[in-house]
């Protein structure tokens, strides 16, 4: 009969003559510990996917408590997280900074320099909150939120309103200022508009 080739234990790793191929370990005290290794890695892998499935039952729960304001908010941040990928190489849509010049004065900021900034406010135009033609990287001091009513806030809308133009054209700008049917989402459309903005930031960081 032809000697079989030497192998590794899997327990100690010392190197044996193998009774026969099925053979995996060197000495009853090794086969003893591996079958102790082999059930312990069994009940690790087991309570892993019992926790997986744990963690997945409590989200879907947690979901269905939800309500439509929370989805609105979901749906806000990756949303936001959108604009702000998708426009990273812009400048500011109002004041026209770059982003190293902004990053060098606003960058200590809670949050990071940039926003999402709305041209038609969700105030005023819920039903363009998750429009991408409505929404641009904006430095943090133009979307401070200073009164449209004060100097500065009106010149932030108008500069935002022209570098608008000269970025998407008058006709999308025009249609953007309306009118427009009143929308109020369901949770199940919200739901998809959160998982459309999703796929968008995945394929940008692919």
């Amino acid at each position: 009969m032809q000697e079989l080739k030497r192998k590794a234990c899997r327990n100690c790793n010392d190197k044996f003559a193998p009774f026969n191929s099925t053979t995996v370990v060197c000495s009853t005290p090794c086969a003893i510990a591996y079958a102790h290794s082999r059930a312990d890695k069994k009940a690790i892998s087991e309570k892993r996917k019992t926790d997986k499935l744990a963690r997945a039952e409590l989200k879907v729960r947690r979901e269905a408590l939800k309500t439509r304001s929370a989805w609105i908010k979901d749906c806000q941040k990756v949303f936001n997280q959108y604009i702000r990928r998708r426009d990273a190489e812009q400048p500011c849509i109002s004041c026209g900074r770059t982003n190293e010049e902004v990053e060098n004065t606003d960058g200590w900021k809670p949050g990071g320099a940039w926003d999402c900034g709305h041209f038609l406010s969700v105030g005023s135009h819920p039903e363009l909150r998750f429009i991408g033609y409505n929404a641009h990287k904006q430095c943090k001091s133009c979307n401070a939120g200073s009164s449209k009513y004060a100097r500065k806030g009106y010149t932030v809308s108008q500069d935002y309103r022209t570098n608008l133009v000269a970025r998407i054209g008058l006709k999308l700008v025009e249609w953007l200022e309306g009118p427009h049917e009143p929308l109020k989402p369901s949770i199940d459309e919200l739901k998809n508009v959160k998982m459309f903005y999703k796929r968008q930031l995945l394929r940008m960081e692919a």
